[in-house]
């Protein structure tokens, strides 16, 4: 329900139920009920209508005893919507993480998107064969996740990375043959903003990959991305 209109009839509801606490006999606190009933319907507030539909059906009890019932009522009347828990918005559910491969070597594209098609959380949207045609494709593609080689034509991987870290999109994990963990490249690349750096087994075209790094490779780009394992 809109606030303001909830506020305007709680402002004029008010008085109802403080008019209910101190009404001197059943009859005049029926009448009262009767007008609290007339609005909550008029309104149409579902829990509200139901509370004073169940306070109208005392029939059973002794007048002293409803009238006792109303006045206690009351108060919890007033407070109506105070202590109302916001309704939890509807789980977001999160699309495939976008993907962009960026190598000089059609093989290792190939093998990369192979390891990624592993998991169905991850999307490739583009590749690019060097480090400034990386560059367009995350402008025009805003990928949220950018597999990165070092050695390439045109921008290796270092440039790349000081062009992304002042206008990129996303994270970026280092796959290359020159980044072994714990090796002067790996480091520097962490320092330029590489989220993570894998090296790639045995060369930079290793049909082995799939089957030797796999694994970890798909383990870094989960973390990397946010997704559980």
């Amino acid at each position: 329900m809109d606030e303001e209109l909830l506020a305007a009839f709680r402002e004029e509801f008010a008085p109802l139920c403080a008019a209910l606490a101190d009404a001197a006999d059943l009859p005049a606190a029926q009448r009262i009920l009767a007008q609290m009933q007339a609005m909550a319907d008029g309104m149409e507030i579902a829990p509200l209508q139901a509370r004073l539909r169940a306070l109208s059906e005392m029939e059973a009890l002794a007048e002293v005893e409803a009238l006792a019932e109303l006045h206690a009522a009351a108060p919890a009347l007033a407070a109506f919507g105070e202590d109302e828990p916001e309704a939890e918005a509807p789980p977001t559910v999160r699309g495939p993480i976008r993907t962009l491969i960026v190598d000089d070597s059609a093989m290792m594209r190939r093998l990369l998107r192979g390891i990624l098609a592993g998991d169905p959380r991850f999307t490739v949207v583009g590749e690019a064969g060097d480090g400034a045609a990386g560059l367009q494709a995350q402008a025009e593609l805003q990928p949220e996740l950018t597999l990165l080689d070092l050695e390439m034509p045109v921008l290796d991987g270092l440039g790349f990375l000081a062009e992304w870290s002042l206008t990129g999109h996303g994270e970026v994990v280092v796959v290359s043959s020159a980044a072994h963990p714990g090796s002067p490249a790996a480091m520097e690349v962490l320092r330029r903003g590489a989220w993570a750096a894998v090296a790639k087994p045995s060369g930079a075209l290793s049909p082995d990959l799939a089957e030797r790094s796999g694994a970890e490779i798909l383990a870094t780009l989960r973390e990397a991305a946010g997704l559980e394992a």
